[in-house]
């Protein structure tokens, strides 16, 4: 029989790998995972630890931190690599889950936080983005460990947890901004609805947004230091204007669609958790209630936040993984102790579920006619692959069916993760062999300086530019128009220019601009040209 200890260093070792496998495989394929791995070896090139720059120009769209911890990751080797990168946001993703696991302690009992931490490490929201170099996955680290400093505060454990929460919420403001700052949401929306006597006295709020503003204050300064028209568009756009909602159709959709994939597979277990949350609340009273309160409390505000706002990515709800981690691995440990009756499944509950989803499906086809496009090198791509990973889906299904039913829930869970981690390793590492290959910047830099002497690449347009900053280890900046185009080549014959089809038809004068070398990237054909005029 295992005592507590081994099944903790059994937790542990399960969270490692969970992290570690196929860490920094994956090729940066897009602005957003390039950027900070450009910001940190910037700072390792220039020391500018204060004022890191992308393409030349100092960035201020979000707080240094990650770039910082890339560069300090990095600083052994003297360069930034797709391993170093992504170390950050692994690290973080493990520093997440050991939270997870901790809080779930504190809101339940030990079992429930080990199911969390397990539910958790294998959803597709943790596996990715525990790879990627983005603040996201630091902002949810962050995030989670203010709110279990917050649940500290609330019920009363003696000492001065009301220090950590401002802190590790001004943490999470340096990772990404404004979007950091989500704990004081969910603790002021807790006050509120809780209306417990002396909450607000627990809150501190006087002494801790003074902390919070003493915390963040160098953020602020530096920015008043820098070019305050720049400053001025990063508040206005990216703070303000990013975030306000519009279109509210595809605002209804979005959320369901990502809430489904930011939490797949584990997200099969929610309705039934919720059903489970939602009896409770009605009839129960005491520690257990209000602890499922506070994690609904948490996703609802995040849902609300994220939901309205005006864009609409799939990271954006990582945050939201670890409240319901939470309750899952809550429901999973009340069934299996048989603190609660049977009921069975709750199919009432899972046909709402399927039909938001079927809704939210046909809204997003309706409204993106291209959306064929978004899938291409996401499927499976051979009948090897869908036999695992339906195989791995059908034994997760089957497994938790049969817990609930036989009432051996704890068992099943097991095979249930097992199963779980298979299909988000297997998904994640098929879907990167097809990356790598359509966006095979090493290979394309390589076929550049071979054939054509190594020119100097400088621009791009209809392709992203980051990646090609990062693998070409130069400025490469995007360019929107023909002018642009000719302007930035004209100043030297050894330019040269990566350019999409789309943008070489905007040519008006494409006698002058040389194709010099055809290729693939990201599953469409691209151009490096040249420009002559006169020619």
């Amino acid at each position: 029989m295992s005592t507590p200890r081994s099944r903790t260093l059994l937790w542990l070792a399960a969270a490692l790998a969970m992290v570690t496998i196929d860490l920094g495989r994956g090729v940066l394929s897009t602005n957003d995972e390039a950027r900070f791995a450009v910001l940190g070896q910037d700072i390792l090139a220039r020391g500018s630890w204060l004022f890191p720059e992308l393409n030349g120009v100092t960035y201020h769209n979000k707080p240094p931190l990650l770039a910082w911890l890339v560069a300090l990751a990095s600083w052994p080797a003297g360069r930034v690599t797709e391993l170093t990168a992504a170390l950050p946001s692994a690290l973080a993703g493990l520093a997440t889950a050991i939270v997870i696991y901790l809080l779930g302690r504190q809101l339940f009992d030990a079992r429930a936080g080990w199911f969390a931490g397990l539910a958790a490490i294998t959803t597709q929201g943790f596996f990715v983005h525990a790879r990627l170099p983005m603040p996201d996955m630091l902002m949810t680290l962050f995030i989670t460990a203010a709110l279990a400093m917050f649940w500290m505060m609330i019920s009363r454990h003696p000492g001065a947890w009301w220090i950590g929460f401002y802190g590790f919420t001004a943490a999470a403001f340096w990772a990404k901004g404004p979007a950091g700052l989500l704990p004081l949401a969910v603790a002021l929306t807790c006050v509120l609805v809780g209306r417990r006597p002396g909450a607000w006295r627990d809150l501190r709020l006087p002494q801790g947004l003074a902390l919070l503003l003493f915390l963040t204050a160098p953020w602020w300064i530096r920015e008043a230091l820098s070019d305050h028209d720049a400053v001025r568009r990063v508040v206005v756009v990216d703070y303000l204007l990013w975030y306000l909602p519009y279109r509210p159709t595809a605002n209804l959709a979005a959320p369901v669609q990502h809430l489904f994939g930011i939490l797949f597979p584990w997200v099969l277990v929610v309705p039934a958790a919720l059903a489970q949350a939602k009896r409770v609340i009605r009839e129960e009273r005491g520690e257990e209630r209000d602890g499922v309160m506070f994690l609904l409390i948490w996703a609802v505000v995040l849902v609300v936040f994220v939901g309205i706002s005006r864009q609409q990515r799939l990271r954006y709800y990582l945050p939201l993984l670890p409240p319901i981690a939470l309750l899952i691995g809550w429901w999973t440990a009340s069934l299996s102790a048989r603190r609660t009756p049977a009921r069975g499944i709750p199919w009432r509950a899972y046909a709402v579920a399927v039909g938001v989803l079927a809704a939210a499906t046909v809204t997003y086809v309706l409204l993106h006619p291209g959306w064929m496009r978004t899938l291409e090198g996401a499927l499976p791509s051979s009948a090897g692959e869908v036999l695992v990973l339906t195989g791995a889906l059908a034994l997760m299904i089957a497994a938790l069916l049969y817990g609930v039913q036989r009432r051996q829930v704890a068992q099943a869970f097991v095979l249930a993760w097992a199963a779980s981690a298979v299909l988000v390793a297997g998904t994640y590492r098929w879907h990167t062999n097809r990356l790598n290959a359509a966006y095979d910047y090493p290979r394309l830099r390589a076929q550049i300086q071979a054939q054509l002497r190594d020119p100097v690449l400088v621009a791009t347009s209809g392709v992203q530019e980051l990646p090609f900053a990062f693998y070409f280890g130069q400025p490469v900046v995007a360019v929107e128009t023909p002018a642009d185009i000719q302007r930035t080549l004209a100043e030297n014959p050894r330019r040269v220019a990566v350019l999409s089809d789309s943008a070489v038809a905007r040519f008006e004068d494409p006698a002058n601009l040389r194709v010099l070398l055809r290729d693939r990237l990201a599953f469409r054909p691209i151009s490096i040209v040249s420009y002559s005029p006169g020619r």
